[in-house]
């Protein structure tokens, strides 16, 4: 059971954090970039703010990490993403998710406890944009959702950090959400002209409550260093390779490091650098990455450089013709790396991409058999040229006296 909702100032215990966030209530900064909303006990209430305004008329695309909690039942209230421009100090309690009676504002609501009323929330964990600090599905301040929160699941309260990224395109006027890489919701709507009066310029930031159920609730603005490799891409031994920074972030990045792991010097000039191993094995490549706001995040991957395989095979040798399903053994090896393509010739109109196949010879004599295979590394070998004589059946005949009487010899002769 939630309590009733009154709208606050939290001036009480708001901080400016290196003049780029405002924290009100119980919220907090835990890291660099990780801000806790509210703590797992009752009747919190916590804002974080931006101090500066954004500017609708341009795009932005933000990637953040959310938790809800692990206290699936009971456990409440959510969180919400804000547009408002009225200050940095705002928020409220109870089931108004730090949110209710907010206005103008934008909100994307993340709510965790099934209000029937006054919001008619449904029974699970649930998504919507909502407008004004009213938190009811029923007004026509809803102009999108309630869907799940989070796709093909009913509970978002499981202990876990997932994806929000809120994208608004002030060209079409498309203002869309994700969670955990799935499209939430989407809508259009100027919300310069319907919802601020005109005016542009907005600040963002987060609010979460809790009631008499309660949760801890939070969020990151992401810093997530990765990277890939492109599909056909060779991870081998005196290969270039190419690294391709594939970071989620918040802000622009402004600082990068690449630590190749084989003691060559360290790259902090290209994001996506090309490196060439020299020996082969398994390294340990350290990707760190500083935002723009000073926040620093590290990824630490190891990547397998293969060695040059070489292709082996053997057979057992036919003798009969036509020679059905000469077997074919192919025992090719790599140092480093794992053999996992493999293509075959057997000079008879025939090819296999099998690892141990069989074919049919119709013909006699020496036939060229070629053998070449590939590593999951992208690493290839030498293609194997092995000469196998397929000999011919033998032709036979015999002749024998034409007279043969009972009880005398006959001589055969073979031919």
């Amino acid at each position: 059971m939630k309590r009733i909702v009154s709208l606050i100032v939290l001036a009480l215990g708001s901080q400016s954090l290196l003049a780029q966030y405002t924290v009100n209530g119980n919220a907090a900064q835990i890291t660099c970039n990780e801000y806790r909303l509210t703590n797992a006990q009752a009747t919190q209430t916590g804002s974080v703010w931006n101090n500066i305004k954004i500017n609708l008329t341009q795009s932005f695309d933000f990637n953040f990490d959310v938790i809800l909690g692990s206290g699936d039942s009971p456990g409440a209230d959510g969180i919400a993403f804000v547009l408002q421009p009225i200050s940095t100090s705002v928020g409220t309690s109870g089931s108004g998710l730090g949110y209710a009676g907010i206005t103008p504002a934008v909100g994307v609501t993340l709510d965790t406890y099934q209000n029937s009323s006054p919001d008619n929330d449904p029974s699970y964990d649930h998504i919507a944009f909502q407008l004004n600090g009213d938190l009811n599905h029923s007004s026509a301040n809803n102009i999108a959702g309630p869907v799940t929160a989070v796709n093909g699941n009913n509970n978002i309260e499981d202990g876990n950090w997932h994806s929000l990224r809120i994208v608004w395109d002030a060209v079409t006027k498309t203002f869309t959400a994700y969670v955990d890489g799935s499209l939430r919701l989407t809508t259009v709507r100027d919300f310069t002209a319907t919802v601020f009066g005109g005016n542009p310029m907005v600040y963002w930031g987060f609010t979460g409550s809790t009631g008499a159920e309660f949760n801890y609730q939070g969020f990151k603005t992401a810093l997530n260093p990765t990277f890939h490799f492109s599909p056909t891409q060779k991870r081998c031994i005196n290969e270039p390779i190419t690294f391709i920074d594939s970071t989620i972030t918040f802000t622009p990045l402004a600082k990068f490091w690449w630590d190749f792991g084989d003691g060559s010097p360290i790259d902090s000039v290209n994001l996506n650098p090309t490196h060439i191993y020299t020996t082969a094995g398994d390294f340990t490549v350290i990707q760190r990455v500083r935002g723009a706001d000073g926040c620093e995040a590290t990824n630490t991957q190891v990547v397998r450089i293969g060695s040059k395989p070489v292709a082996k095979f053997g057979y057992a040798q036919c003798i009969l013709m036509p020679c059905i399903h000469q077997s074919i053994f192919q025992y090719s090896s790599a140092a480093v790396g794992t053999i996992n393509n493999w293509y075959w010739d057997f000079d008879n109109s025939l090819t296999s991409v099998l690892q141990n196949p069989s074919t049919t010879y119709t013909t006699g004599g020496d036939k060229i058999v070629k053998l070449a295979v590939k590593s999951l590394e992208g690493c290839e070998s030498d293609t194997l040229y092995k000469t196998v004589h397929i000999y011919t059946r033998p032709v036979i005949d015999f002749n024998f006296t034409d007279s043969v009487c009972l009880g005398s010899a006959t001589v055969f002769l073979a031919s």
